[in-house]
């Protein structure tokens, strides 16, 4: 939890994958400073039990709503891979966020354990016996992103990275298509994590405007 000097204009949910808890910790000091309290929590991707992993990541964001709106009445949702998927099943189902920031979303972890070629997810399936793989996908697709997104009836940005060996450009633009307006997308030259500073930029200009803070 990151919180401003006096009580909080607005309030951000962050969730994180590929660097945790501290992934958007830069970002929620400098939310702070512009008046915003932040709480940054992290999804748990690879789990000995993935669907718990997904029920306690739900769990947090709706408590982390809960705990933020305790403190303002003014909050949005920003979260980075299977964080993004998970924040998009909330958007869906929670209509008290203002707003949403999606980094490199897809339609749902089924998808992604099924498909992509990044290694280490490679590595699981293959060390899987086919019948727990495909149990497994059947008990995490009630989850999937695709099933709530459109649903969602509040402004969202959709940050993608060209070069994302676990998200592919086409998956990307799938998911985009689900998506119900008002939204908007912004592609950036990077790997799964954005690490261009277009895209923080892009982000905060985005929760700046659609929660009321200034600059910082």
């Amino acid at each position: 939890m990151v919180e401003p000097d006096g009580t909080p204009r607005a309030g951000v949910l962050y969730m994180h994958t590929t660097s945790g808890t501290e992934g958007f910790l830069p970002e929620a000091i400098a939310l702070a400073r512009s008046g915003g309290i932040g709480l940054c929590l992290q999804f748990q991707y690879v789990d000995d039990d993935q669907v718990a992993a997904i029920r306690r990541s739900m769990l947090a964001l709706r408590r982390g709503a809960d705990l933020l709106l305790g403190r303002t009445d003014r909050i949005a949702g920003v979260g980075h891979s299977g964080g993004a998927m998970m924040m998009a099943v909330i958007a869906g189902l929670d209509q008290r966020f203002a707003c949403f920031v999606l980094e490199v979303p897809m339609a749902g972890l089924t998808h992604h354990w099924r498909n992509t070629h990044h290694p280490e997810v490679a590595r699981m399936r293959a060390s899987l016996p086919p019948e727990l793989f495909e149990r497994t996908l059947a008990e995490m697709a009630p989850y999937d992103a695709e099933h709530f997104i459109g649903d969602v009836r509040v402004p969202v940005l959709y940050q993608f990275a060209r070069f994302d060996i676990g998200v592919t450009a086409a998956e990307s633009e799938e998911f985009y298509a689900m998506a119900p307006q008002p939204k908007q997308q912004r592609w950036y030259d990077s790997g799964h994590v954005i690490n261009d500073v277009a895209a923080y930029a892009d982000r905060a200009e985005f929760l700046t405007e659609h929660l009321g803070l200034t600059r910082s």
